[in-house]
């Protein structure tokens, strides 16, 4: 019997066969592998400005003067660390301590491997993707980049800058309308029920700048309805009003 992924940012709700499908299961292991792998490191070494961030300075001087750190990075690298410890402290039997931060990935990267998908928690695996992510950015800042679609071929999710009309398959370089992807994406998951901070997080990943808080405003202004309730009682809602909500109205979001 098939049923939708539950992981929030999932591109492709619609194919999955239990509450995480397999391509989050895979987004989750080299979130994890990437940190297991040195992102720390690399988040450490920004934050004591060991190497350049920024776009486009082509290694000049800025005639600013610098920070003592980095704040981009601070942020991501507590985030990191602190939701790190949180799901080891969850999961795990015997979890490290909160500073060790590389000893709880590893421990939750074999918790991972030997955790049947139907009995993952998407939270959890929307949460490590979320923060590593927060990470990546930290320390390469990439261009801003929307998920787009997917690809026809061979169902990789494809990217692109907000104002692209076309994304290319990373995997077999087929173009991807932008406009005609995020609708297909838009329509595929809009019967998901979400948290308020799980539908700003979806639809952050479509190209929309949506705050919980905003979320919440609709609902208490009327514009939203409850459709009933998840974990520690928070209300949930159905993505796609979400979306007819908030991401026509960009003005009062």
């Amino acid at each position: 019997m098939r049923s939708p992924c539950d992981v929030p940012s999932c591109p492709r709700p619609d194919l999955g066969d239990t509450p995480v499908c397999h391509p989050c299961l895979e987004r989750l292991v080299r979130s994890l592998r990437l940190v297991t792998d040195g992102l720390t490191r690399e988040l450490d070494l920004t934050l004591a400005r060991q190497r350049r961030t920024g776009p486009g300075n082509m290694g000049r001087r800025s005639t600013d003067t610098p920070l003592a750190y980095d704040t981009t990075a601070a942020e991501a690298h507590a985030v990191l660390k602190n939701t790190l410890a949180a799901w080891a402290h969850a999961l795990l039997p015997e979890p490290p301590a909160p500073d060790d931060t590389l000893g709880a990935t590893l421990l939750l990267l074999r918790h991972t491997g030997r955790t049947p998908r139907s009995d993952l928690d998407p939270t959890y695996v929307d949460e490590i993707i979320a923060a590593v992510a927060q990470a990546e950015h930290a320390v390469d800042l990439p261009s801003e980049r929307i998920l787009a679609g997917t690809c026809a071929a061979c169902d990789t999710p494809c990217y692109a800058s907000p104002d692209s009309e076309l994304a290319f398959c990373r995997h077999c370089d087929r173009p991807v309308d932008v406009v005609e992807g995020r609708r297909r994406l838009l329509l595929s998951a809009g019967e998901h029920l979400v948290t308020a901070a799980e539908a700003a997080r979806a639809l952050g990943v479509l190209g929309h700048r949506v705050s919980a808080a905003s979320v919440r405003g609709h609902a208490r202004r009327g514009r939203l309805a409850s459709r009933g309730t998840g974990k520690a009682n928070r209300p949930l809602y159905r993505l796609g009003e979400v979306m007819d909500v908030c991401a026509d109205n960009p003005a009062r979001t």
